[in-house]
C-alpha cells in the first residue's frame, strides 16, 4: 500500500514538539519526517532547504546533534561554501562504511558512489567495480579522495575513537556527514536510516524511500506477529568465546530484539542494556548447556573448525544437535559481511531466516538468505 509523503508530513508535525534542540538556529521549521523507530536522526524543511539532525550518541552526548542543511542544487550561489551547506540532489559520493553503501543501493542511488573504504569488504559488486578505495580512519589517502570532488562524504563515529583524521578534509572543502546508523538497537530502527539518506536526493526519492520502508516495517511486524503466537520460545547462545571472555548481547541490542520478535531469547540478556557484556568462560558455558540454538560462534564456518578451537564445545546440546547457525552465507572472499551491509536495509529478511531456525513450520517455503547451517567438513 503506498503512503503519501503528505501523510508523513502530517505525522511528523504532530511529533516535533516532543523534540529539543539546544541552539537550534531552525526550531520554527516545519518537521518533515520524524522516525517511527530510529532514535539518531530527524528531518525539518524550511523554504526549500531540508535540516537533517543526527544526535552524537556515540560521543555519550545524547542532547547534541550534528546539523545538516540540505539546500536545492539551483541555490548554490547563496549557500555554496556555507559550513554544515549541502547541496542536493547528490551527484557523487563517497561512502566510509559499507552500511552506508547498503542504504543507497536500497534507494537505488549506488551508482552514484564514487569513492568507498576497504573495497574488498564490500558484497555490492556494481559499486566494488566502479568505486575506488579512498582507505579507512587513519589511512586516508586524502589526494585520492579530493581528485573525485564528492559533493559529500558520509562518515560514522565510533565511542572512543577519534575522528581528527576526518578534519582534513574540512579545510579541501569536503563536506563530511555523520551517520550513526550503526547505534540503533531495532532492526528496523537501523533501516530507517535509507529515509536520511533519501533526504539528500530528489522528492521522489524520499517519496519512494518512505513506501519502501513501510513495506519492510509490514513484513517485519506480520513476521514477529506470527513467531510470537509460537507456545515454544527457544533459548539461543550467542557468540563465543574471545580471550577466555564470552560476549552477551544485552538485551535491548540489535541481535537480542530480533531474535525475541522471531519467537526466542537470548540466554543471559540483561534488560535495559545495548552493549555486549564479558562474562568469565564458566559462566558462558553454564548458558550454552541451556541453550536450544547457538548463532554466531564467532567467524567459524563449520563444526570441525568450532571444536578445534576448544574441544569442550563437543559437550554443548546445541553443538550436539548440528544446531548451530553463523551469519556468514554470505561472506564475501576478502572477509566483509552482507549480513552487516545489505542486511541493515533488510531486517525482516533477517527474521525470517531465523524464525525458519527456530520454528522451521511456520515458514516452510523460506530458504536462508543470510544464515548457513554449520556441519562437520
Amino acid at each position: 500500500m503506498k503512503h503519501p509523503f503528505g501523510t508523513f508530513l502530517i505525522f511528523s508535525i504532530f511529533w516535533s514538539s516532543c523534540v529539543q534542540y539546544p541552539h537550534d538556529p531552525y526550531s520554527q521549521a516545519a518537521s518533515l519526517y520524524t522516525p517511527q523507530y530510529a532514535s539518531g536522526f530527524l528531518l525539518k524543511e524550511e523554504e526549500g532547504k531540508r535540516i537533517l539532525y543526527v544526535k552524537k550518541s556515540w560521543l555519550d552526548d545524547e542532547h547534541n546533534y550534528f546539523t545538516y542543511v540540505l539546500y536545492p542544487r539551483n541555490d548554490s550561489l547563496l549557500y555554496k561554501g556555507k559550513t554544515g551547506h549541502i547541496p542536493y540532489p547528490l551527484k557523487n559520493v563517497v561512502c566510509l562504511s559499507t552500511t552506508h553503501i547498503a542504504y543507497l543501493d536500497a534507494i537505488e542511488q549506488s551508482h552514484l558512489i564514487t569513492g568507498v573504504s576497504g573495497v574488498q569488504y564490500l558484497s555490492n559488486q556494481r559499486v566494488r567495480k566502479r568505486a575506488t578505495d579512498v582507505g579507512y580512519e587513519g589511512a586516508i589517502n586524502y589526494e585520492v579522495l579530493r581528485s573525485l570532488h564528492p559533493d559529500v562524504v558520509f562518515a560514522y563515529g565510533i565511542t572512543g575513537i577519534s575522528s581528527a583524521y576526518l578534519k582534513p578534509l574540512a579545510k579541501m572543502g569536503v563536506p563530511v556527514v555523520f551517520m550513526g546508523d550503526w547505534m540503533e538497537a531495532h532492526p528496523l530502527g537501523k533501516a530507517e536510516y535509507l529515509v536520511a539518506f533519501s533526504a539528500f536526493f530528489e522528492t521522489t526519492v524520499m517519496e519512494r524511500a518512505i513506501d519502501t520502508f513501510h513495506n519492510i516495517c509490514s513484513a517485519y511486524n506480520n513476521l514477529s506477529e506470527r513467531s510470537h503466537a509460537q507456545a515454544s520460545v527457544p533459548k539461543v547462545l550467542m557468540n563465543a568465546p574471545f580471550k577466555d571472555i564470552w560476549y552477551i548481547p544485552g538485551g535491548d541490542n540489535y541481535m537480542t530484539k530480533i531474535v525475541m520478535d522471531a519467537g526466542g531469547v537470548v540466554s543471559g540478556s540483561k534488560t535495559g542494556v545495548r552493549e555486549s557484556r564479558g562474562i568469565p568462560l564458566e559462566q558462558g558455558y553454564l548458558y550454552a548447556l541451556e541453550a536450544d540454538f547457538w548463532f554466531h560462534p564467532n567467524a567459524y564456518r563449520s563444526l570441525d573448525a568450532l571444536i578445534d578451537s576448544d574441544t569442550r564445545f563437543i559437550h554443548i546440546p546445541a553443538f550436539k544437535g548440528q544446531r548451530v547457525y553463523n551469519n556468514t552465507l554470505r561472506s564475501t572472499p576478502g572477509g566483509g559481511s552482507d549480513f552487516w551491509e545489505t542486511g541493515v536495509t533488510e531486517p525482516h529478511i533477517i527474521l525470517a531466516d531465523i524464525i525458519k531456525i527456530l520454528h522451521p513450520g511456520l515458514l516452510p517455503e523460506h530458504q536462508l538468505v543470510y544464515y548457513e547451517q554449520l556441519k562437520y567438513k
